[in-house]
């Protein structure tokens, strides 16, 4: 008996652990900021991102911030890629499945409809001109274009401009990228979002408030990249 319960509390603890930023230490060794989303089960719509920094990888993960997030309004797949293990059930992401991707994806550029300064990111400003394509059979499939400069090949795509203020301000997930391969899943972005019980096609949405805070926190030097999984 005593054994058995050893057991079980290992058991437990790697569970409790696979929970917490320090389990996935040795995917973050290049890494010292992390947006950290959990969701309590694959089909939530709901969840919540912990934002942590360390001066570099050798000290301790600190804890910044934390706040509610939406993601796909199929909750979260696997990347194919990805280098963490997930549970067998969990479904693989691809295009037009309306899930958000889960594993760990380097951050792009910072996006607004606005100039913004003192950012220490790369930014560029958006407008109607800017698409992301999302049709498979383009070369720019999974790119960002400028629609008056680029050789028209496709028939899909979002613009980076909306009439709302979901793109107001956003951050580019390098999910998919170098190489984009066709049917993987494109155009995933942190953004705003449109309320809190209001999912995304794919993107993870915060309060404009907190993306604000989470592009002026984010600095390219700290490497820093999104960790995303599925709580239970």
């Amino acid at each position: 008996m005593k054994h058995v319960l050893t057991l079980f509390f290992c058991i437990l603890v790697m569970f409790v652990k696979a929970q917490t930023i320090h389990s996935f230490n040795h995917y973050l060794q290049t890494s010292n900021q992390v947006l950290f989303v959990k969701t309590p089960a694959a089909n939530s719509i709901k969840g919540k991102m912990f934002l942590y920094e360390r001066k570099h990888n050798n000290k301790p993960w600190e804890s910044v911030d934390s706040f509610p997030v939406t993601v796909g309004r199929s909750g979260l797949a696997k990347d194919v890629n990805a280098a963490i293990s997930f549970n067998d059930t969990l479904p693989v992401k691809h295009e037009g499945d309306g899930k958000s991707p889960s594993g760990i994806f380097k951050l792009w550029k910072v996006f607004s409809y606005h100039k913004l300064e003192n950012l220490k990111m790369p930014f560029v400003q958006v407008d109607s001109n800017f698409y992301c394509v999302d049709d498979v059979s383009s070369r720019y499939y999974n790119q960002l274009i400028l629609s008056d400069t680029a050789a028209k090949d496709f028939n899909s795509f979002e613009h980076m401009k909306l009439p709302g203020n979901q793109y107001e301000y956003g951050v580019w997930v390098l999910y998919n990228s170098n190489p984009a391969v066709a049917g993987n899943g494109s155009c995933i972005f942190l953004h705003v979002w449109s309320d809190e019980n209001t999912p995304t096609s794919g993107c993870t949405a915060m309060a404009k408030e907190n993306m604000l805070k989470l592009i002026h926190w984010l600095d390219e030097k700290k490497k820093p990249v999104l960790l995303q999984v599925v709580e239970k």
